[in-house]
């Protein structure tokens, strides 16, 4: 869990990080001096490196209000979600009448100048909560790999792939409703695909994700395919699968 504090008083800062120290989570916290410092930051990391951020309101420069708004516009431009998505900003204040406006930039909560310890760890454990709730929720982004299809060179997503067939020089990769021919060798792709894929047979590459059932002589999946299975990988591919499972359980 990665956390920023920004405010360009150090005091302040300091103060914070004690307190999210006391809490006693696993995190890595980061202080920014300026709204400014945090947005360029962010615009070199694309925000994925801040879950929680407690951001002063009143700053010299670009202030807690401008720097929310501004990140509120770069997410508008990822097509990201406004509410119900990280970071989760907790404004601090020592105003509390600027509270209502804080919420238009769809701050998460609030924490009110000299802050109350008790307070902080209410509010702090209710963040936490729903970063983890989130963090759950978010779904990395398909990998893909390019495929040559005729005269065509085709960007395919890893996840539509069931399995590659090796027939001479060419491989035929499968996928949902169709599929591609293609001049390459099947140990390539192997190389390209990683741990989700299993080499069952020196003609097949699979994808273990679409395994239905196997047996000691063959591999169901679930497009319907029954395909040979080697005698000599038949432990690995248990291994394998096992441990494809366990991870896919997490």
């Amino acid at each position: 869990m990665n956390i920023a504090v920004c405010d360009d008083e150090e005091n302040i800062r300091s103060y914070i990080k004690k307190l999210i120290e006391m809490q006693n989570e696993d995190c890595r916290i980061m202080e920014f001096s300026s709204g400014g410092d945090l947005l360029q930051f962010w615009r070199q990391e694309d925000g994925e490196q801040i879950d929680i951020l407690f951001l002063d309101i009143f700053m010299d420069g670009a202030d807690g209000m401008e720097t929310a708004a501004q990140i509120r516009s770069l997410k508008e431009e990822r097509g990201e979600s406004l509410w119900g998505s990280l970071p989760l900003t907790i404004f601090v204040t020592g105003y509390p009448e600027y509270m209502a406006k804080a919420f238009s930039v769809h701050a998460f909560w609030y924490l009110v100048k000299p802050i109350d310890e008790r307070e902080f760890e209410n509010v702090f454990a209710q963040a936490v909560r729903e970063y983890r709730y989130l963090s759950k929720k978010r779904k990395p982004e398909s990998r893909k790999i390019l495929v040559r299809d005729g005269g065509v060179t085709r960007n395919i997503p890893i996840d539509d792939i069931y399995y590659i067939e090796s027939s001479n020089r060419k491989i035929i990769v499968f996928m949902g409703n169709e599929k591609i021919e293609s001049y390459g060798k099947i140990s390539e792709m192997e190389s390209a695909l990683g741990k989700s894929f299993f080499r069952i047979h020196r003609g097949y590459l699979i994808n273990m994700k679409y395994v239905e059932r196997y047996s000691r002589t063959e591999v169901r999946m679930k497009n319907g395919s029954s395909l040979l299975i080697s005698k000599y990988k038949y432990q690995d591919f248990i291994k394998a699968y096992l441990e494809h499972i366990s991870e896919d359980e997490k």
